[in-house]
């Protein structure tokens, strides 16, 4: 590779300085605006990616490399991760830390990078896309189990089963900043939502929120407390009160300052607490919160007495076998049975692969078609535990095109709803409620999935139990 030399050089310069577009995923072109070196550098690893001596790997392939609370993988082929930046430190609410995700808007997938560097936020802007260069770095955890995962520079001396930061010397050679700072666009969660493993490290908006009536008058931080604070924050979701924390830095420039009193917006990074037990919303700036409206008030449940299912597994046993619901295994011999559940002294449905002997487990359980046309609003409910999820996913989908045939289950179009389901650090011996789930949006006749995905390890794999599926409506 050469570097112009002639005066097109610096009209070149010019002009990337003033370019706001972001770089397409296959243009690998680079502005040089980022001064002789570290263009060369980057050049250097996009080159490499363009004739496949790289791997470009995405945040979310990366990610299942690495099952949360095992010990930390070593990454010892050439592969590449491309993100952009989502934190800030410029307020102290971060700590050598900073998070990205794959896509500026809309993201799928987002992670912690761990970097021995103050004030990152001069290097590693908002917004900014840069490439990491994994060979000889680690995925893990900082605190193992706490379910955010990270890269980092080397084993913690005294626990190798964590990770420490990336130190400035690695920097050099594994962080690579691009020329393109792009416009970060919030992904709209509910607070419902907001605890899928996906969303952890991305950025997102959240509406119809305020702070717990009982923290009137209090600051972000409790000024007892030395590191962290979680204060309660909660939304209207159709018929109930949905909760989660935000956490703040004790550290944070804005730690003393008075919490809002109203209602409104916030734009966050969602992360986990120290210990992993809650999922929690971290701010990068004051300015990101918008609450000077007055406070929601959610439906009331009179109101919807139009019950279109409700199914609470008493009449099961074996394989579900329900008139018009589907058992369907779509890798591996496992399917969805019923059991009798000794801390509720009722029955449910669970799923498990655990040591199945099974290379891949995915498995369905798919209610009947329920008509959303004769009626004007829609809720849906249910309630999950785990023993033991480990590395297996259970998610909540809903379809408008499935025709009900077996045949065509994975060719239908099935989107993800924003349910809260239990997770490893939710307590085994109780249900997780799922938050009310808005299904106005949908019309025709449509189906509800329970999709059951292990992770490939059969000693690893979990096993989830559901219960009290309802659909009400107006």
């Amino acid at each position: 590779m050469k570097i112009k030399t002639n005066s097109g050089f610096l009209i070149a310069l010019v002009t990337s300085l003033l370019l706001t577009a972001c770089v397409e995923d296959n243009d690998y072109t680079v502005p040089q605006n980022l001064g002789v070196e570290e263009n060369l550098k980057l050049e250097a690893i996009l080159d490499s990616i363009q004739n496949n001596q790289l791997e470009l790997k995405s945040i979310k392939d990366l990610k299942n490399l690495y099952n949360s609370g095992t010990d930390p993988v070593k990454i010892v082929s050439d592969i590449v991760v491309k993100g952009y930046v989502v934190s800030s430190d410029a307020k102290g609410n971060y700590f050598r830390e900073f998070y990205i995700q794959d896509n500026p808007e809309n993201p799928t997938a987002g992670i912690k990078v761990m970097l021995n560097l103050t004030n990152s936020y001069n290097k590693f802007n908002f917004g900014r896309e840069i490439y990491i260069r994994l060979k000889n770095l680690y995925i893990g955890e900082t605190n193992s189990g706490d379910g955010v995962l990270a890269i980092g520079g080397k084993l913690k001396q005294t626990d190798i089963t964590e990770i420490e930061s990336i130190t400035k010397n690695q920097m050099e050679a594994y962080v690579f900043r691009a020329p393109t700072t792009a416009t970060i666009i919030p992904k709209t969660l509910t607070l419902g939502g907001l605890e899928n493993v996906a969303n952890i490290g991305t950025f997102v908006h959240i509406e119809n929120a305020y702070f717990s009536s009982n923290l009137v008058g209090k600051a972000f931080v409790d000024p007892s407390e030395d590191f962290d604070t979680k204060r309660q924050i909660e939304t209207c979701e159709g018929p109930s009160i949905v909760t989660t924390f935000l956490e703040t830095s004790s550290f944070a420039s804005f730690a003393n300052n008075g919490l809002p009193e109203g209602g409104g917006s916030i734009n966050a990074v969602v992360s986990r607490d120290f210990r992993g037990d809650f999922t929690v919303l971290v701010l990068n700036t004051l300015d990101d919160l918008d609450m000077k409206n007055t406070r929601c008030t959610p439906l009331a449940i009179a109101d919807f007495s139009t019950i279109l299912l409700n199914e609470d597994f008493e009449g099961t046993s074996g394989e579900i076998n329900i008139l018009d619901w589907t058992n369907y295994s779509e890798a591996g011999s496992k399917k969805w049975r019923a059991y009798d559940d000794l801390n509720s002294l009722s029955k449910a449905t669970r799923m498990g692969s655990f040591r199945s002997g099974d290379e891949s487990t995915i498995s369905w359980l798919i209610t009947k078609g329920i008509n959303l046309e004769i009626t004007g609003e829609e809720y849906l409910s249910f309630e999950t535990s785990t023993s033991f999820a480990d590395g297996s996913v259970l998610e909540v989908l809903i379809s408008e095109n499935w025709n009900g045939k077996l045949v065509n289950i994975t060719n239908a179009n099935w989107v993800t709803l924003p349910a809260r389901i239990a997770a490893n650090n939710d307590d085994f011996n109780n249900f997780k409620f799922s938050t009310f789930i808005n299904l106005s949006s949908y019309s025709g006749t449509a189906y509800i999935a329970f999709k059951y995905v292990g992770n490939g390890n059969e000693d690893f794999d979990g096993t989830y139990e559901l219960d009290n599926i309802t659909i009400i409506a107006k």
